[in-house]
């Protein structure tokens, strides 16, 4: 009797789960039906699964892949590709003044919350926040640190350190004269820039360039990218963003909150001084001072972003114009020669005299656009109530972004969308290259503040390196196209191994 009551009440149970289970399958499936066919985006094409549902998305994310895949994509549907229930990914010129731009008559698309939101209520907002006004009087009150008169002011310290970058490069690895030698020029850029970027905002180098070895900080920084695009993406799926957050690796999470910790504690060590040495700090803390105070974690966010944004976008950049270089000699011809026929010196090349060296210059935006160094777009959210966005309309709550990747590789923004011609931004043709498409520094009110001091590091860096060594490929087998390397958010960048070679400058 008892055991037959039990075998009851286990039976009753598993028909309680497989009902149970068979409700949340069928939600499931509905849902992915609702999505794919009666959405309100329904009418805009991409792959099926990625339509009904956002975790192909997600794990596009994780496993570091989704530039590929949205170029895929934009390759087979064409300049708008619906790449999740709520999303569109655009590849289409007209879309940069649309979703980034300041259209009169059409509200602001803001920032999607869903990549910028804060970890907790009480942290500050930053630069990169969603909050339009914090945006705004943060972006105020560090601008006049990224003027014309600043980078001027800035030159002596970015070309010390230019110095100090060129004698290692120079140096004998053994004591001795030498004709070549190997160096790993992703690892040293890298070195550069972060020591740049530190003594500009902590008021203190990494003296990474000094060691040849990377300061902690800058090894804990190199997962800032991943663990954004990891928390990006667990925050797709709210209320359970935080118990998500746990999928994260423990290290990734661990380094994060390593690297907001000596960032604050540098912060605050800048703030302490009392000086009115050339950085982003000095004009940022006058105005501060006299118009609308910055309190000391807003300081702390903000110049750990900074930092970072200065220094891994830039170098990421120069490995990527270096590497087209050495992977394409006719270009890297004509790039050595115009540089070493404009100076008969290494000591006259300064952040002054390299801004007007044309194919210099064009060789930089080429490697900008076929190698862009933020990979997918940031993503906005369109307006309650809806609005355009390259001439059709979308509805309100729509995440919408330009993903530069993609886009800069399509046949109708560029001819040959995949080789690398710097030709092209000397004499454009309309008819073959959109130049609208291209933005790398982004447009509107959230363009990168950074352009100016970025577009003279890369210029006077790359001029002093061509200018004083021949430089090729280590090894002529290691070609292979910027694009297969994983992304998040910024490139997980391979090495570029190459030969110095002593230039006539020698």
């Amino acid at each position: 009797m008892s055991t037959s009551i039990v075998e009851r009440v286990l039976l009753r149970g598993v028909y309680a789960s497989a009902t149970i289970g068979a409700a949340c399958l069928a939600t499931f499936v509905l849902y992915g039906f609702y999505n794919a066919f009666f959405h309100p985006l329904r009418r805009y094409p991409g792959p099926l699964m990625w339509r009904a549902f956002r975790f192909p998305y997600v794990i596009a994310i994780h496993r570091g892949e989704i530039h590929r895949q949205l170029k895929q994509f934009h390759d087979k549907y064409g300049p708008v590709v619906r790449i999740a229930p709520n999303e569109l990914s655009y590849a289409d010129g007209a879309a940069w003044k649309d979703i980034y731009g300041n259209r009169p008559g059409h509200q602001p698309f803001p920032r999607n919350p869903t990549w910028f939101k804060n970890r907790s209520p009480d942290d500050p907002h930053s630069i990169m926040g969603f909050d339009e006004d914090v945006h705004a009087r943060t972006r105020r009150a560090f601008a006049n640190s990224f003027s014309e008169k600043s980078l001027r002011d800035q030159a002596p310290v970015i070309e010390g350190y230019l110095d100090m970058f060129m004698n290692q490069m120079k140096a004998p690895r053994v004591g001795r004269q030498w004709r070549q030698k190997i160096v790993d020029l992703n690892t040293w850029f890298n070195f550069l820039t972060f020591d740049i970027s530190g003594d500009l905002s902590f008021g203190e180098s990494f003296d990474c360039v000094k060691s040849g070895k990377a300061h902690p900080w800058v090894e804990i920084a190199q997962d800032f990218g991943k663990g954004l695009s990891l928390i990006a993406s667990v925050n797709q799926y709210p209320p359970f963003d935080k118990l998500l957050r746990y999928v994260i690796p423990k290290n990734i999470r661990q380094r994060q909150a390593d690297h907001r910790k000596m960032s604050a504690a540098k912060a605050k060590k800048r703030l302490a001084m009392d000086t009115e040495r050339p950085d982003f700090v000095t004009p940022t803390k006058k105005y501060s001072e006299q118009k609308v105070p910055m309190s000391g974690p807003e300081w702390e966010i903000n110049m750990m972003i900074i930092v970072f944004a200065g220094s891994e976008t830039t170098a990421s950049s120069l490995t990527a114009i270096t590497r087209e270089l050495v992977q394409n000699r006719g270009v890297l011809h004509r790039l050595t020669q115009e540089i070493r026929s404009s100076f008969e010196k290494e000591s006259e090349i300064t952040i002054a005299s390299t801004g007007n060296l044309s194919y210099l210059n064009a060789v930089i935006n080429e490697g900008l656009r076929l190698d862009a160094p933020v990979v997918i777009g940031v993503p906005r959210i369109v307006p309650e109530g809806g609005d355009t966005v390259c001439g059709q309309w979308v509805a309100g709550g729509t995440y919408v972004a330009y993903n530069q990747f993609a886009a800069n590789r399509q046949p109708h923004n560029f001819r040959h969308p995949n080789s690398f011609i710097p030709e092209r931004f000397l004499n454009p043709d309309p008819k073959t290259d959109n130049m609208d498409s291209f933005q790398p520094f982004s447009i509107g009110r959230h363009s990168c503040i950074g352009m100016k001091l970025a577009y003279a590091m890369m210029r006077v860096i790359l001029a002093r390196l061509l200018f004083t060594f021949d430089i090729g490929l280590a090894d002529e087998k290691d070609r292979w196209d910027w694009g297969e390397q994983k992304t998040y958010i910024l490139w997980d960048k391979r090495p570029l191994r190459v030969i110095l070679r002593r230039g006539a400058a020698l």
